[in-house]
């Protein structure tokens, strides 16, 4: 059984990144297809901030489901989840294209967005801590010999 939930979690990382290509390559053809008048870029631009957005409400709405509905006897329910393991991976995505548009200075440091990318490292984080933290909570009464 644990073999078949291992490759069901490959089938969806893999799809997740398939996904996250299809929304880099939309992203990239819609940038070059724009037309090259005043406000050349800026649907690229808000593109990208309703990624921010989507990101952070969707990562939100699951992470509280978690939090209240998916408590430890239901954990693995949610663990198991495809939207839960994308969620994990597209937020650390935004997060990883924001540190790229940082270094190339494509956007400032001091942008007001700073705050709500934080919250998609936030949320990514605790996603991915969640399922792949494994915590073994099984404690043993090991008796302790000391040499005298």
């Amino acid at each position: 059984m644990e073999n078949i939930k291992n490759k069901q979690h490959y089938k969806f990382i893999i799809f997740s990144f398939v996904l996250i290509n299809i929304w880099t390559l939309y992203g990239f053809f819609d940038y070059f297809t724009d037309k090259d008048l005043i406000f050349h870029g800026l649907g690229l631009f808000i593109f990208y901030i309703y990624s921010i957005f989507s990101c952070l409400i969707f990562g939100a709405i699951l992470i509280l489901l978690r939090i209240l509905y998916f408590k430890k006897e239901r954990k693995d329910k949610l663990r198991t989840n495809f939207f839960y393991l994308f969620t994990g991976i597209f937020n650390t995505y935004i997060f990883i294209v924001w540190l790229v548009c940082l270094s190339l200075k494509i956007l400032p440091i001091d942008d007001p967005l700073i705050f709500y990318l934080l919250g998609n490292l936030v949320i990514s984080i605790f996603i991915l801590l969640d399922i792949y933290y494994k915590k073994n909570l099984k404690t043993t009464n090991h008796a302790v010999v000391r040499d005298i």
